[in-house]
């Protein structure tokens, strides 16, 4: 077996932008070399600095070549990074040997992805109760990901946080609060760390937030189409 390679690790994410909390991963970017394979996570941890060593470390993998492609098709995690990382270990400047990424041109692709993935919660969760922890955390990564390729339009600067679908302008709020928000984000990190999920989690309060937020989801598609069109005129 091949040993792997690692060009540059770089921290991203909540710590990235010095918002992290108790309830932030430490999420890190290992960048290896292609055809390598990844290096052990040992490796990483070993970067980590101790003061930050009390957070759940999440390694996201991704070959020097994958990046680059990124970078040229204007992905918006290419922007993520481009505009929040910290790095860890950066030898031959990686990141910025890519420039400036592409335009953002997929939001409306990338929301629409997301609004599918979301409209089928409904069924998944009526033809099983039991699926309905899963379900609730399924809406806060459907959410928290059509909020951030939204906030490209809809805010000054991409949006990147834990609370992007509540920093939206040029719509109406968000019709969840933010309490519903979090019990939906803690049933994820539930199915992530293998924690108890909140208590008062059922199909009723599944459904509850998928029908209030389907007819803003639909308002926030419309307006992302027409800003769309008068930059298109």
């Amino acid at each position: 077996m091949r040993s792997g390679e690692l060009i540059a690790a770089y921290i991203f994410g909540s710590v990235g932008r010095a918002q992290q909390d108790h309830l932030s991963d430490l999420d890190v970017l290992a960048v290896v070399r292609n055809g390598r394979g990844k290096v052990a996570d040992i490796v990483i941890a070993d970067l980590i600095p101790l003061h930050l060593r009390s957070h759940k470390l999440s390694i996201s993998w991704y070959g020097g070549d994958r990046l680059r492609e990124m970078y040229r098709n204007g992905e918006l995690f290419a922007w993520h990074l481009h505009n929040e990382t910290a790095p860890l270990y950066d030898p031959t400047g990686f990141l910025c040997s890519l420039g400036r990424p592409a335009a953002y041109k997929d939001c409306l692709a990338d929301v629409d992805s997301f609004c599918s993935i979301l409209s089928g919660i409904p069924a998944q969760v009526t033809l099983n109760e039991c699926n309905a922890t899963y379900e609730a955390g399924l809406v806060y990564v459907c959410l928290r990901n059509i909020a951030m390729a939204a906030s490209w339009v809809l805010c000054e600067k991409p949006d990147f946080s834990r609370y992007s679908a509540f920093a939206l302008s040029g719509i109406f709020p968000c019709p969840i609060s933010v309490q519903e928000f979090e019990c939906a984000m803690h049933c994820r990190m539930a199915g992530q760390r293998g924690q108890n999920p909140p208590s008062g989690v059922d199909a009723r309060f599944v459904l509850a937030l998928f029908e209030r937020l389907e007819p803003w989801l639909t308002s926030l598609r419309l307006v992302l189409r027409e800003r769309e069109h008068g930059q298109c005129n």
